[in-house]
């Protein structure tokens, strides 16, 4: 059955577009936002601006914030939603100085914006999170006619303080990096981090000509402080609790669209606005879907981009990012597939600084969304943020047809997590396009089918977890306390025993000629006549034992003969969390295609560089 949030999404009329920030302070260029509008509905007098969260709760939340932007649209209510500068699609890094100020003027640019589009004077701030602190310190120097605060602390400093906690829980020094903060993939320096502790709303006067609406959560106690301290600025203020922050904030293919929270805060803008208006024109004329800034790479190069918001597919219904640099187009664009369910900037953004500095050293890259995933909608039922969608390879197919129209001739498809899957996948089953290449991180299937779950590579999963223990003197000081199942130890390394052993006897059935020969090894000597394949895993992932259960025969004489390429990437996890093994895996790929595609002189070693698996391995 469709939920509410997936029955609505045509109503809706979305743009992509950039827009400018103010340059004081430095910055570089416009930023991205999306403006949803339903011409076909009665308007309100009154736009709205979405400032979504930021750091790890930024991806969570994209979602959300997309089906927030639809049901105010629906209402009459037109809405600009954003990426503050140097978060998600607009240019500048998490790391870059003076962020608080920044993104205060990412929000009155939307602002701007979002009346230029709309043609109304009148505002409804909207802040989640941090992005309610932000929009807080706005509304306290520049008019705005609403504002809602859904789960905003009154203290800069109490959130600074959940991030560590985070931190912490993740086993990490909240202190132990010299650029700052690292939270849950979210890196924040220790300047941005003062800024924050100084914030504290409750002590701020506010410019709200109307009324105010605090959002909490139904699970925790409400903190009063800013409801009392609007009360004291004599501004209306509503309060309620509404459910599912924490389906919300899940891990991004678990993340559930709060509908009643979506309800309660459209319903007391409606009640808030006047309806009875005549739409004016749409404004087309004050947006751009073309973005040129200066980026500055890992090495400090200067290097002019342009980005471009591309809709494409049969119904214009799929969204990506082209980031180019300019000139011949001589050098592969290398197509980054959705991580997961998490939208096209990548986890932990990686999608996003990956493509610059690829942009910068010759080679186009597209980061785009599957269909129900990001910012690709959903056109009709099935289900939404599912990461290994049916439509996968037509999607990738729509992609290089429309860089093809562009005059793109040459492609690599690369992809984290389901992205190596929808890669893989593509390579295979695309023929009639110039791919040459196939980039596969951390894999976890070669053949996903529905339904399948971590439990269906278990296996795969303990031995490469008993390997990485096995290196830690921790572990065995456990092992010599009996602190460690041993039996349950005993049993992973027993079936990864017999498991060799009947690998192995495959694998002599298939140079002998006897038996049928798994699907994997067909399907990689099929692929590997014209293509090029790259893997890397970082430790304790599955992805290569599975490799080596079924193809290994094929995958070795593959390595050999150079049409296959095995890397491990050491002090890594899944999703690249930390910003050093980000660094790291961006450094490993722009190596590898600068050598084998003779790009020269714009790479600097950023240390030691881990020794890729042995064929013999």
């Amino acid at each position: 059955m469709e939920s509410p949030a997936e029955k609505c999404v045509l109503k809706v009329e979305r743009r992509p577009l950039y827009f400018e920030q103010s340059r004081a302070r430095g910055a570089e260029g416009p930023i991205f936002g999306w403006y949803h509008s339903t011409p076909a509905a009665l308007q309100s007098d009154c736009a709205a601006v979405i400032c979504g969260p930021i750091g790890h709760e930024y991806t969570r939340a994209h979602r959300t914030m997309r089906h927030l932007a639809d049901r105010l649209a629906e209402q009459g209510i037109p809405a600009l939603r954003f990426d503050y500068h140097g978060i998600g699609d607009s240019p500048g890094a998490e790391l870059d100085p003076d962020r608080v100020a920044y993104w205060q003027a990412s929000v009155r640019a939307a602002i701007r914006q979002a009346r230029a589009l709309s043609g109304r004077e009148r505002i409804c701030l909207i802040g989640v999170r941090l992005g309610g602190l932000l929009a807080g310190l706005v509304a306290a120097e520049s008019a705005v006619d609403l504002l809602v605060l859904w789960n905003v602390p009154a203290k800069g400093r109490t959130y600074v303080r959940e991030l560590q906690a985070i931190a912490m829980a993740s086993q990490r020094d909240p202190q132990d990096s010299e650029r700052g903060l690292e939270s849950a993939g979210f890196t924040m320096s220790a300047q941005t981090l003062d800024s924050l502790r100084k914030i504290d709303l409750a002590q701020r006067p506010t410019r709200v000509g109307r009324r105010v609406l605090l959002v909490g959560r139904d699970d925790i106690a409400p903190d009063t402080a800013l409801a009392e301290h609007f009360k004291v600025q004599h501004v209306p203020c509503d309060m309620i609790r509404v459910p599912g922050w924490l389906g919300m904030m899940a891990d991004h293919q678990f993340t559930e669209v709060p509908e009643d929270a979506l309800d309660a805060i459209a319903d007391w803008v409606l009640t808030n606005v006047d309806t009875c208006m005549t739409a004016p024109p749409p404004a087309h004329e004050c947006e751009t879907r073309v973005n040129r800034f200066v980026h500055e790479t890992a090495n400090g190069a200067q290097v002019q981009l342009k980005e471009e918001a591309c809709l494409f597919g049969a119904e214009q219904h799929l969204f990506g990012v082209l980031t180019d640099a300019g000139g011949p187009k001589d050098h592969p664009v290398v197509l980054l597939a959705n991580a997961g369910a998490i939208h096209h900037v990548g986890p932990n953004r990686l999608y996003v600084s990956l493509a610059r500095e690829l942009a910068a050293m010759g080679f186009p890259a597209f980061r785009f969304d599957l269909e129900s995933l990001g910012d690709s909608v959903l056109r009709g039922a099935g289900r939404e943020n599912y990461p290994y969608p049916e439509n996968a390879t037509d999607d990738v197919r729509s992609a290089i047809r429309m860089l093809q129209a562009r005059g793109y001739r040459r492609f690599i498809v690369a992809g984290v997590c389901s992205g190596a899957h929808t890669a893989y996948r593509a390579g295979l089953d695309i023929e009639d396009a110039r791919i040459e290449e196939m980039v596969l991180v951390n894999p976890w299937q070669f053949y996903w089918v529905e339904g399948m779950s971590l439990s269906d590579q278990q296996h795969f999963v303990d031995v490469a977890a008993y390997r990485k223990s096995m290196k830690d003197p921790n572990r065995w000081m456990k092992l010599l306390k009996g602190q460690v199942n041993v039996m349950r130890a005993a049993r992973v390394a027993l079936t990864h025993v017999t498991g060799a052993i009947a690998a192995r006897a495959k694998s002599l059935g298939q140079a002998l000629g006897l038996g049928e020969e798994p699907r994997l090894s067909r399907d990689l000597k099929r692929v590997l006549r014209t293509r090029h394949i790259t893997m890397y895993f970082s430790e304790g992932e599955p992805g290569r034992d599975l490799l080596m259960h079924d193809a290994k025969r094929t995958a070795q004489r593959a390595m050999k003969a150079g049409r296959l390429e095995l890397h491990a990437v050491h002090g890594a996890d899944h999703t690249f969390s930390q910003w050093s093994a980000r660094r790291e895996i961006t450094q490993r790929l722009l190596e590898h295609f600068a050598a084998r595609y003779a790009v020269r002189g714009t790479l600097q070693p950023a240390g030691p560089r881990p020794q890729p698996f042995k064929a013999a391995a």
